[in-house]
């Protein structure tokens, strides 16, 4: 598996519930004019989760937020507040396991050598310098008239993703719920390194140690542009308890701690 052009390589990361609150950046809305790519989908999204909320149930909104019950209040009025609400870049807005131990928070968008993008239920495929408001709208989640958003996102980043992929490497980190933003004829061409992580027995492995895993293979990539699945295989320290291998298809986690 070698790399086709001089492109960085790109990875692709999960979002995470938490978030951090507030920001300095101008409101959400504010950066969807213009003609950037996926401005015109986001806008979609912001407008017929703004429209349908007044009518969602309680289950719905949970559903849509993957919140509990008792935290639908707090998660319908976030929601409500999304036209209003400030931003901040998303390497900075998502606080999660995965990007914590990436490191994502500290480092400088500009001066990495991957191109690194979020999936994100409200903005489809995020950069880390593109700026997000504090938001719960689950990749799963289904929103009318739109229906389930992954789905949604799929169709209308198909050829997003296929500019976005060509001719380089791309590190796959996706679990299975977000790995539905690919359209599988653009993945069937992309040069997709594919991780799993999985315990002995070959069932997957415990979700809170995978996104520890997770995060640490990513920071490794980060600091490694040009490393390739052997690199990987070679030098990461992918944590405790995990051992790494390497199969035609990519890279094996496995967790046998």
């Amino acid at each position: 598996m070698g790399r086709c052009t001089d492109r960085p390589p790109l990875l692709l990361l999960p979002p995470s519930k938490g978030k951090a609150d507030g920001g300095e950046g101008p409101p959400y809305p504010h950066h969807l004019d213009g003609e950037a790519a996926l401005n015109g989908p986001r806008r979609e999204v912001l407008d017929a989760l703004l429209a349908a909320l007044p009518d969602l149930g309680d289950r719905e909104v949970a559903r849509l937020a993957g919140v509990r019950s008792k935290d639908v209040p707090s998660a319908r009025a976030e929601l409500a507040e999304l036209e209003r609400a400030p931003t901040l870049p998303a390497h900075r807005r998502y606080t999660g396991v995965v990007h914590g131990n990436a490191g994502l928070a500290d480092v400088d968008p500009a001066d990495l050598q991957v191109d690194v993008r979020i999936v994100s239920g409200l903005a489809g495929l995020v950069a880390l310098d593109e700026p997000l408001p504090a938001y719960r709208v689950e990749f799963a989640g289904s929103l009318p008239p739109l229906g389930g958003l992954a789905t949604w996102w799929r169709d209308r980043l198909a050829d997003h993703l296929r500019e976005l992929t060509a001719d380089r490497l791309v590190w796959d980190l996706l679990p299975g719920e977000h790995a539905r933003i690919w359209d599988r004829r653009v993945r069937a061409r992309a040069e997709v390194v594919e991780t799993a992580f999985r315990r002995p027995d070959g069932r997957a492995a415990n979700a809170a140690r995978t996104k520890v895993c997770k995060g640490r293979l990513a920071a490794f990539l980060l600091a490694h542009p040009t490393a390739g699945p052997t690199d990987l295989l070679a030098e990461a320290d992918p944590g405790a308890g995990w051992r790494l291998s390497v199969t035609g298809d990519g890279i094996i986690a496995t967790f046998d701690g």
